[in-house]
């Protein structure tokens, strides 16, 4: 798979936001360069619970605050990650399936969270903050 470059068209027009978002385009690609040898699968997830807790609850904070009208939907969105990071690193911590294998499922998860959710979900509330700042 190849690196994710970051492009401005990907900004949600909140600079805090956007720093946060590029931090995951960072981690996808450091699982894609990683993803033959599954070696940082461990560390990933560790980030991945990071930037869960951090970053959608600062989202959420902003987005409630903006009174955005599809928020429960998209906080919906959010508890469907948390869902399936808590049942993937289940699957990494008893052995489910090997790591280079699990690996490229997760990067290929995130890249999919990375076009549904970012570039299309959050790009839903970009006028409004921008609007609200």
């Amino acid at each position: 798979m190849e690196l994710i470059e970051w492009k401005a068209e990907y900004s949600v027009g909140h600079p805090e936001l956007d720093k946060q978002h590029q931090g995951l385009v960072k981690l996808i690609n450091m699982l894609t360069r990683e993803t033959a040898s599954g070696g940082m699968i461990a560390y990933i997830f560790d980030e991945l619970d990071h930037y869960v807790k951090e970053h959608f609850r600062f989202e959420e904070k902003l987005l409630r605050q903006a009174d955005f009208d599809d928020f429960n939907a998209h906080k919906a969105q959010h508890r469907v990650f948390e869902q399936w990071l808590r049942a993937v690193r289940q699957s990494f911590s008893v052995g489910g399936l090997s790591a280079p294998l699990l690996a490229e499922s997760v990067n290929a998860y995130l890249r999919g969270w990375l076009i549904n959710h970012i570039l299309k979900s959050d790009m839903e509330y970009k006028t409004l903050l921008s609007n609200a700042r």
